[in-house]
């Protein structure tokens, strides 16, 4: 009787009242813990941040789209190298940190939550297991090494080509040309070749306007958003077409399910004798004996490092083409020696330019290099995992289990590599003995066991558009602004104004 009693006594005790009290004071003791007593607390930055890392990732990064990049700037400007950007989490500005953490040796990982909501989990970005990782990297890495790169840079000089006929079109009537879109066009044109054996042909639209470069533009305007919600992405993708185009009318949804279509298009008709169109791509993934360990991926996993690749090597590339070329045409003396350089190694015109002869130009390679340095193709945060047995690095100690973010954007503006004058524009810096101690503290393609996978392929791709165009063309820009150049960061960047426009005039021979 008497338990009986007891237990009826419990339970008008739990009222829903009593339940949102004990919550709520929970969730206040939680908080005190978090920004006064965790072992994180020391660290200067933001409260909202200890408080809450989702909370302050929405605020900094949704309501106010793309400006956390930025926020952790003014923190360090205000604290130095070392701020608590989430609960568990520090951000650290430190060149001698990011040697250390990037080093094939390293025992950082990935951190699985973040990448999970930025990429597919079984792509090549994506994989957070090292070993799993390190097998993916060995299928793909034998297709964009140098000489691989210097192999099909003949392809590449043809789309280059191809979009400079174009352009020729475009100038014999006066008409100012879209250089964003046309240099969207073109690396789409050339990465979605190398994937799928047959480009999108992007280039040959209407003013260089196209369904696929709208979807990309919509995946990173949304990419927050994505990575709130981690499993948005492959849920619509993987449900039926009927299904998914009613609860995601999501513009990269449906380009995703064209890939697919290619992908599927591609393996049915890929034994016929008569196929024409291979993808290297595809078919070292889809070669058992492509690396020791390595295991076929099904047609999900290969839509998914398709999406990936087609991401990655469209939007970083081109991205550093667009503010490439603004900068070069704002600075009129690097303009006219970078032209004088190119007039005397090419007396035949850019018919005679190809990839060897245009990397060997010191001044143009300056001019590539510090675009790179100022273009940030990844400006922001990409998270890695304290190992086991925690680490020191530049005098900071780190605990088991932290996560520890860098950011492209601010190293490759660190006054302690790049000097006063690091905010400006200055291949100069560049036309030292050794460049090479300079190169080792750029991260603009990361480094390490990580770094990116096309690099050499986007090298290539910058080096033979920007001598052909600055040799061919005088560039004028035409109604664009610094305002329309600004950007914010959404994993990719984002410009202000997706229009950078310019008139393009042959010069005479």
């Amino acid at each position: 009787m008497e338990n009986h009693q007891t237990s009826v006594s419990s339970a008008r005790w739990i009222t829903p009242l009593n339940f949102v009290v004990l919550y709520c004071a929970f969730y206040f003791l939680r908080i005190v813990y978090r920004i006064y007593f965790h072992p994180l607390a020391k660290y200067p930055g933001s409260r909202l941040a200890a408080a809450s890392t989702e909370w302050y990732e929405w605020y900094w990064n949704i309501h106010k789209p793309g400006q956390l990049l930025f926020e952790i700037e003014r923190l360090h400007e205000q604290h130095g190298p070392v701020i608590r950007i989430g609960v568990n989490e520090l951000h650290i500005n430190s060149p001698s940190y990011f040697q250390e953490v990037t080093k094939v040796s390293s025992k950082f990982t990935k951190e699985p939550t973040f990448y999970r909501g930025i990429s597919f989990p079984s792509s090549s970005i994506g994989l957070t297991d090292p070993h799993v990782h390190r097998i993916r990297r060995q299928v793909l890495n034998p297709l964009f090494t140098v000489s691989r790169v210097q192999t099909v840079a003949p392809k590449l000089q043809s789309k280059v080509e191809h979009l400079c006929q174009k352009f020729d079109g475009l100038a014999s009537k006066d008409s100012p040309v879209n250089l964003y879109a046309a240099f969207k066009s073109l690396t789409m044109d050339i990465v979605s070749e190398m994937i799928f054996g047959e480009s999108f042909h992007v280039m040959d639209s209407a003013g260089f306007q196209h369904p696929h470069l709208d979807a990309l533009h919509d995946a990173v305007k949304k990419a927050w958003i994505f990575r709130t919600f981690p499993n948005l992405g492959w849920l619509s993708l993987n449900l039926p077409d009927s299904v998914s185009s009613t609860l995601f009318p999501i513009p990269i949804i449906e380009f995703g399910k064209v890939c697919r279509k290619r992908i599927d298009s591609y393996m049915i008709n890929r034994s016929k004798p008569d196929q024409k169109n291979r993808s290297e791509i595809l078919e070292q993934l889809l070669d058992p004996n492509a690396a020791r360990g390595h295991v076929v991926p099904n047609a999900y996993d290969l839509n998914e490092e398709a999406l990936t690749l087609l991401t990655a090597g469209n939007d970083t590339t081109a991205n550093s083409m667009i503010i490439g070329a603004y900068l070069i045409c704002t600075h009129h003396e690097v303009l006219k020696r970078m032209v004088e350089e190119l007039q005397e190694a090419f007396p035949e015109g850019d018919d005679g330019i190809t990839f060897e002869r245009a990397k060997q130009l010191p001044y143009l390679t300056a001019v590539l290099r510090e675009v790179l340095r100022c273009s940030n193709p990844l400006p922001g945060r990409l998270p890695r995992v304290v190992p086991s047995e925690g680490a020191s690095v530049d005098g900071i100690d780190l605990a088991p289990g932290v996560i520890v973010h860098t950011s492209a954007y601010l190293l490759n503006r660190h006054k302690s590599v790049w000097g006063e004058d690091s905010w400006q524009f200055k291949p100069e810096r560049w036309l030292i003995d050794q460049p090479q101690t300079l190169d080792k503290y750029m991260t603009s393609f990361y480094k390490g066991s990580r770094q990116c996978l096309g690099m050499n392929l986007a090298w290539c791709e910058l080096y033979l558009l920007m001598s052909k165009m600055f040799l061919r063309y005088e560039v004028e820009i035409y109604k664009t602004t610094a305002a329309d150049m600004a950007w914010t960061d959404h994993l990719l960047m984002l410009f202000n104004g997706n229009d950078f426009h310019a008139k393009l005039r042959r010069r005479k021979a």
